[in-house]
């Protein structure tokens, strides 16, 4: 195990975990545990791509990791995302205490269809005719703009230094999305409680941190640094233009105001913020710098969004724990895993199925099937119109901030507007 980021090591920590996940019983259980920790450590050291990068390597698209089945296989990554989702207490890599969030909280909420209940559906389309249409009116207002530019002005001297972009982006996504769903700006003081709860890579004062499994168990009952900046953003929000008219109905079901609160929070921080600061430091540090992209076509735009968002996922697994069985093929073997086994549909790796994208790693926004058949936002395609069933609500003011962040960065900027539709040969240098 303590091999397990070395080929030979992580072949057999693969295959002991694949076997131990086919053999379910109370020590099997325990063991996996301590494998999910291993790999939980090395994929937070190491980072997502090129932990999952190696082991697709080396076992294939689908294998055995994090205490679970990951599916890279884009056809098998695609059937899961489009088929209702048994949910639990997952997020990305790790393991969740269940009560470090709300009660609600529609990541952790199963589809009618796979063993839930309505509860999903109403939220996700209570967002999505509520919060995301006011959020989307608010962006015309020139604050949105001068984030961005001031953004861009900073970042441009940084050479596309990714360590020192990052911090960078993650400040003004907060200060956008926050704008943008509540209807008032934060102050910087805000801005560093935010961005601490939602970016501080681990440890009990950080949101997701405080909640993992099994590293948040000795700090259950010291984490007064986390509470205190909850409540602090939570004052925030209850005060915001958002929830001056905020009353509990079955639109939302019946949630509290401080709960209702909690979970926009919880949304806007997990999915809004941390995704949309990822696709935004690929805009500015990923693309190639000799790549021309027409800045007047919005569409152009668009696929280059989504291009990006391709080869750098902004969001990796879909954990699902199966209601029915599912056979999948792991080093060239067929196995049937029954109802109850964790697979996580893996964005990141299915996305790079190079029987589906021809010169996977290859960036090429005019390439085939870009826009119908890309795995993002817990979606397979994208269509800026429609909320679908699990396809995130605010889809569309994420790809605005890319897409406006991108033409602002090539600004004075000129390009040969000699392109070729078909398949590029424009290379990512760097997938770090």
């Amino acid at each position: 195990m303590l091999c397990c980021c070395r080929g030979f090591g992580t072949k057999i920590s693969c295959g002991i975990q694949l076997w131990l996940i086919l053999h379910p019983n109370c020590l099997t259980r325990q063991i996996l545990n301590v494998f999910y920790f291993v790999d939980l450590v090395c994929y937070s050291i190491f980072g997502p791509t090129k932990f999952l990068k190696k082991r697709s390597r080396i076992i294939g698209p689908n294998f055995a990791s994090l205490g679970r089945i990951i599916v890279g296989e884009y056809d098998e990554a695609a059937e899961i995302i489009q088929s209702p989702q048994h949910r639990s207490h997952f997020l990305g890599r790790a393991k969740l205490y269940s009560d470090r969030f709300t009660e609600k909280f529609v990541l952790f909420l199963s589809d009618k269809d796979a063993g839930g209940d309505d509860t999903h559906m109403t939220l996700h389309n209570h967002l999505w005719m509520s919060s995301v249409p006011q959020a989307m009116r608010r962006l015309s207002d020139p604050a949105f703009n001068e984030y961005i530019v001031n953004t861009v002005t900073i970042t441009k001297r940084m050479n596309k230094n990714k360590k020192r972009i990052t911090p960078v982006v993650q400040k003004m996504v907060v200060r956008y999305m926050y704008h943008a769903f509540f209807g008032a700006p934060l102050n910087d003081d805000l801005v560093n409680t935010v961005e601490h709860l939602f970016f501080t890579s681990g440890g009990a004062s950080s949101y997701i941190g405080g909640g993992v499994k099994p590293l948040a168990a000795p700090f259950r009952c010291f984490q007064c640094k986390r509470n205190t900046a909850i409540t602090k953003v939570l004052k925030f929000i209850m005060k915001s233009p958002s929830m001056e008219n905020y009353t509990p109905s079955e639109e939302n079901t019946n949630l509290s105001r401080e709960n209702y609160a909690r979970l926009l929070m919880e949304i806007i921080g997990i999915a809004a913020i941390v995704g949309s600061s990822n696709l935004c430091v690929s805009i500015l540090t990923k693309i190639p710098d000799d790549y021309p992209i027409k800045m007047d076509s919005r569409n152009e735009v668009l696929l280059a969004v989504l291009e990006v968002a391709r080869l750098f996922a902004p969001v990796n697994n879909i954990n699902v724990v199966l209601h029915k069985e599912k056979k999948l093929t792991i080093n060239k073997r067929g196995y049937a895993f029954p109802p109850g086994t964790l697979v996580a549909a893996n964005i990141g790796v299915a996305n790079l199925d190079s029987k589906v994208f021809t010169y996977p790693e290859t960036f090429n926004p005019h390439r085939l099937l870009l826009e119908r058949a890309t795995l993002s936002f817990n979606h397979v395609g994208f269509n800026p119109v429609g909320s679908g069933v699990r396809q995130c609500p605010g889809r569309n003011i994420a790809v605005k901030l890319a897409g406006d962040l991108l033409i602002e960065s090539r600004k004075n900027e000129k390009f040969e507007e000699n392109v070729d539709d078909s398949e590029s040969d424009y290379r990512m240098m760097d997938r770090s």
